[in-house]
C-alpha cells in the first residue's frame, strides 16, 4: 500500500524566511517534523513518500492509495484544497496535526479521517486497519496528555531532501505548566510537561547530523518546562558537540524564568545554542497580568534579558499589542522597550483570539468577537484582528501596529538593536571557539552571496546598514562569534525588511515616534463602530 505524506504550503510570514532562501541556498525554512514522525510510526506494509510543498510543487497524479496531510491553522486553506483534490481522484484522505486537533469540525466534508490529538498510538491502529482490509474510523481522538513520549520514535529525517531546509525541528517535551490566556498549547498538549529520554533526543540529533543538518530548532513550547530534564539534556548535547566538533547550532523556545537557573543558561551556551525565542508579549505589567503571563512579572524584564544575553545568547521576542490594558501609548512603549533591550528579531503582532483558548471564550462571553475569514489568518507579522479592542478603535490599533512593525524593521533601528544585544556578549567559550572553526565550501558560498547582497548594491541604505553594524559590533570587543552572529541576523533582516514592505509599507519612511505621540493615551472606553470593523481580520 502506498502512503503519501503531505505538508501544505505555508503562507508568507515573518517566520518563513523566504526572503533569504536564495542567499543561504535552501528551499524552505523548517522541516516537517510531524510528518517525519508519522513516517516512523508507520508499520511495514506501506511504501512511504513525503511531499513538502514548501520544497517542491505537489504532483496530484502521483501513484498513492492513502494521503495524510498535517497542518497548522495558517495552512488550513491550502490543506482543504489539497484534500479535496486528492479525494476527487479517489484517494483516502486523512488529516492531523495542531489545527485538526484544535478544530476538528473545520475538516468535515473534505477529509475521510481526522486525527485529533497526538498520533503515537492512533496512527499505527489506523494503518493496521487498512492493512487488514477494514474500514477506518472517521475520527481518531487521543485524549490530551496521555501519550508517553518515550513511545515516540526517531523521526524519518532520511525521507526529507538533504540540503533543502534552513533548520530541522527536534522535540524534547510536550505541555507547558503556565496558563497564558491567548495560548493554544495548553489546549492541545496539556499543562503537565511530558519528556522524552535524553537518549531519545540524542538519537534524533545524531539522525539530523547524518542527514546533513547544521541547525536544529527545538520545537518545544517551553524547552525548560522540566528544568531538571533540560539540564541533563544540555549536558548530553555538550558532550555530543565535543565528540563531533560542534557541527550543529541550536535554538529553542522557553520562558523568561530561565534566569532563575544559571546552570541552564551555562548549559545552553556550552552546548552551542545561538538564540532563544522568549514570549515577552508586553513591556507593561498590567498587560502581562491580564493575560496570566505572571512569570514575566518577577523582577525587571530588561535586567532578565541582559542576563540571558550575557551568556552569548541572542533573545528573540514574541510581542503582542491589543490587550485590554493597552492604550494608544502601547506602540511607542513596545518600540522603545525593544530598542533598549536589544532584541533584533521580534514576531510582534496584533493579539488574536485562537479558537478554544481561554481568551476566545472570554471575548465570546463579552460579545466582542468579530467574524473573520480563516483562510486569511497568518498572525505573526500581520494585523489579523478578530475582536473589538477595549481602549482604542480597530482603526487606531491597526494604524499604530503598522507604524510599529515598519519602524522596528527599518535598517538603522534593527541595526541598533543587534549591536545592543551583542554588547552584552562575554568572551567566547571553548564551545564557541571550536564551533567557529568549522568552515565548509557551502559556508564560503553562502558568505559570498551575503557580501554580494549587502555590498554590491546601488542601495546605499542597505550597504551603510551592513558596514555600520559590522564596524560597531567589532569595535566593542571583536570576536569571531560576534561577527558570525551579526552576519546571521543581518542576513535574516533581508527577509523581514522585504516582508514588512510588501505587507505594511516601506519601513524606511517610519520614524521613531508613534503617530499617536501627543495624543491622550489614558485608558478609556472607545465604542467600536461596526462599519469600521467589518472585514478587519483580513
Amino acid at each position: 500500500m502506498r502512503l503519501l505524506l503531505v505538508c501544505p504550503r505555508f503562507p508568507d510570514s515573518l517566520w518563513n524566511f523566504s526572503g533569504i532562501h536564495d542567499l543561504v541556498d535552501v528551499q524552505s525554512s523548517q522541516s516537517p517534523i510531524g510528518l517525519a514522525t508519522i513516517a516512523a510510526l508507520t508499520p511495514p506494509g506501506f511504501e512511504i513518500e513525503l511531499a513538502d510543498e514548501n520544497v517542491e510543487p505537489l504532483v496530484f497524479d502521483r501513484p498513492c492509495d492513502v494521503v495524510a496531510i498535517s497542518c497548522f491553522n495558517v495552512q488550513w486553506a491550502r490543506a482543504a484544497e489539497i484534500a479535496r483534490e486528492f479525494r476527487r481522484r479517489g484517494k483516502l484522505v486523512a488529516v492531523g496535526g495542531p489545527y485538526p486537533t484544535l478544530c476538528p469540525d473545520k475538516f468535515e466534508g473534505f477529509a475521510d479521517v481526522v486525527f485529533v490529538g497526538e498520533c503515537e498510538y492512533a496512527w499505527p491502529r489506523f494503518c493496521r486497519t487498512l492493512l487488514e482490509g477494514g474500514k477506518p474510523l472517521p475520527v481518531y481522538d487521543q485524549p490530551r496528555g496521555t501519550v508517553r513520549l518515550t513511545d515516540s520514535p526517531v523521526p524519518r529525517f532520511d525521507l526529507l531532501p538533504s540540503g533543502k531546509y534552513l533548520y530541522y525541528y527536534v522535540q524534547t517535551t510536550r505541555g507547558c505548566p503556565f496558563q497564558c490566556e491567548f495560548c493554544d498549547i495548553i489546549i492541545t498538549d496539556g499543562r503537565v510537561p511530558r519528556v522524552k529520554s535524553v537518549e531519545q533526543v540524542l538519537a534524533e540529533v545524531e539522525a539530523v547530523h547524518r542527514a546533513g543538518g547544521e541547525y536544529i530548532s527545538f520545537s518545544d513550547a517551553n524547552f525548560i518546562a522540566n528544568p531538571r530534564f533540560a539540564a541533563r539534556l544540555l549536558q548530553a548535547l555538550r558532550e555530543f558537540g565535543e565528540r563531533e566538533g560542534f557541527p550543529i547550532r541550536f535554538s529553542a523556545e522557553l520562558t523568561l524564568n530561565v534566569v532563575q537557573f544559571p546552570h541552564i543558561l551555562e548549559g545552553l551556551r556550552d552546548a552551542n545554542f545561538e538564540s532563544l525565542f522568549i514570549g515577552i508579549e508586553s513591556p507593561r505589567t498590567s498587560s502581562l497580568l491580564e493575560t496570566k503571563k505572571e512569570q514575566n512579572t518577577r523582577g525587571s524584564i530588561l535586567e532578565n534579558i541582559r542576563k540571558v544575553q550575557s551568556y552569548n545568547l541572542v533573545v528573540i521576542a514574541g510581542m503582542i499589542v491589543g490587550f485590554d490594558s493597552d492604550d494608544l501609548g502601547i506602540f511607542q512603549d513596545t518600540f522603545d522597550f525593544l530598542q533598549e533591550a536589544g532584541i533584533p528579531f521580534t514576531t510582534a503582532g496584533v493579539l488574536f483570539a485562537i479558537e478554544h483558548t481561554p481568551l476566545y471564550a472570554r471575548l465570546e462571553r463579552e460579545g466582542r468577537l468579530l467574524g473573520h475569514d480563516p483562510t486569511t489568518v497568518q498572525v505573526h507579522g500581520r494585523a489579523d484582528l478578530n475582536f473589538t479592542p477595549r481602549q482604542m478603535t480597530a482603526e487606531e490599533l491597526l494604524r499604530g501596529y503598522n507604524w510599529m512593525i515598519r519602524s522596528l524593521y527599518r535598517y538603522d533601528h534593527y541595526g541598533e538593536r543587534l549591536v545592543r544585544a551583542l554588547r552584552e556578549f562575554r568572551p567566547p567559550s571553548d564551545t564557541a571557539r571550536r564551533a567557529s572553526r568549522r568552515i565548509s565550501l557551502r559556508l564560503l558560498g553562502v558568505t559570498a552571496r551575503i557580501l554580494r547582497h549587502f555590498l554590491l548594491t546601488r542601495d546605499r541604505t542597505r550597504r551603510r546598514f551592513f558596514l555600520r553594524t559590522v564596524w560597531r559590533t567589532m569595535r566593542e570587543g571583536p570576536t569571531m562569534q560576534k561577527l558570525i552572529v551579526a552576519l546571521s541576523f543581518m542576513t535574516v533582516h533581508k527577509h523581514f525588511h522585504e516582508y514588512v514592505r510588501r505587507t505594511h509599507g516601506e519601513p524606511e519612511t517610519a520614524g521613531r515616534v508613534s503617530p499617536y505621540a501627543g495624543c491622550e493615551a489614558a485608558r478609556r472606553e472607545v465604542p467600536a463602530e461596526p462599519a469600521l470593523l467589518a472585514g478587519v481580520s483580513g
